[in-house]
């Protein structure tokens, strides 16, 4: 009994694989020290990647910049197994996997050959960005409200009904039209989203249409001065002489009415003689 309870406190679980063992001062599994220093100096390199070791299944993910430093070396072939931010964490091959695939001289969105050192793939336009965050594992859904509308959305599956329409994630999604309030119409029209062209602006929602005005036939104007420029059309007609003064009636149009009481004395005298 006493030599069971001396095992038992001596035994030493491992911080960095989970391996059991009796005493000691190393893993005897995956080799990590038990001190301080290389607890601290693992911690420093931990991280949200991982390469699959079925040797050693159990280790802790490292940094980004220790994937780097593995393809740099050489242990991270285009056939490696392994996971991330860029993964959603389920596992893919290196060359498939952006931020990773450019370092083993592939484009993760083509598979042609490229140099670690370019920005974007030459062929399709991949942009080959470099995820840094050290704590942000690249999950589909990133918090609670996510994660319950997303088992909403199966549970319907489930059942067999039709699952709502998914929202296409991204900065550059544009937020859907909203109803617009009256102060809002000068946004709706000049669109703030980045194009200054004046939209077509349709009535808002509960707003209330203005009534209609009646149309007015304006008097002439008798201001001094030509008269303001009107779009030309296919009937306008070209004035013969100068234009009339301020307030002034054409001499086209006096002769025109001249013609018209010459014209309706004329058929009056035709009637008569004609009785």
């Amino acid at each position: 009994m006493a030599d069971d309870q001396e095992q038992t406190e001596q035994l030493i679980l491992c911080p960095y694989c989970g391996h059991a063992q009796f005493g000691g001062d190393r893993c005897g599994a995956c080799g990590g020290l038990f001190e301080p220093l290389s607890r601290k100096a693992t911690q420093l390199a931990m991280g949200p990647w991982q390469v699959r070791d079925k040797h050693n299944p159990f280790k802790p993910g490292c940094c980004y910049d220790i994937v780097k430093k593995m393809a740099a070396a050489g242990k991270i072939k285009s056939t490696t197994v392994m996971r991330g931010p860029t993964t959603r964490q389920f596992w893919s091959i290196a060359r498939n996997v952006p931020g990773v695939a450019h370092l083993i001289g592939y484009c993760h969105g083509c598979g042609a050959h490229v140099s670690p050192s370019d920005a974007k793939c030459g062929q399709c336009g991949a942009a080959f960005t470099e995820p840094t965050e050290r704590n942000e594992l690249g999950l589909a859904y990133r918090n609670d409200a996510e994660v319950n509308k997303a088992q909403a959305a199966l549970d319907a599956e489930l059942r067999g009904e039709a699952p709502p329409p998914r929202e296409t994630p991204g900065p550059t999604k544009k937020a859907a039209p909203r109803a617009a309030k009256p102060g809002d119409l000068l946004a709706e029209v000049l669109d703030l989203s980045g194009d200054a062209r004046p939209q077509v602006m349709t009535p808002a929602v509960g707003a209330t249409r203005p009534a209609a005005k009646p149309i007015e036939f304006a008097a002439p104007p008798t201001q001094a001065g030509p008269p303001p420029a009107t779009p030309a059309s296919a009937f306008d007609v070209e004035p013969t002489g100068p234009l009339p003064e301020g307030g002034g009636i054409s001499p086209m149009v006096l002769l025109l009415v001249a013609l018209n009481v010459i014209a309706l004395g004329a058929i009056v005298v035709f009637v008569l003689l004609s009785k």
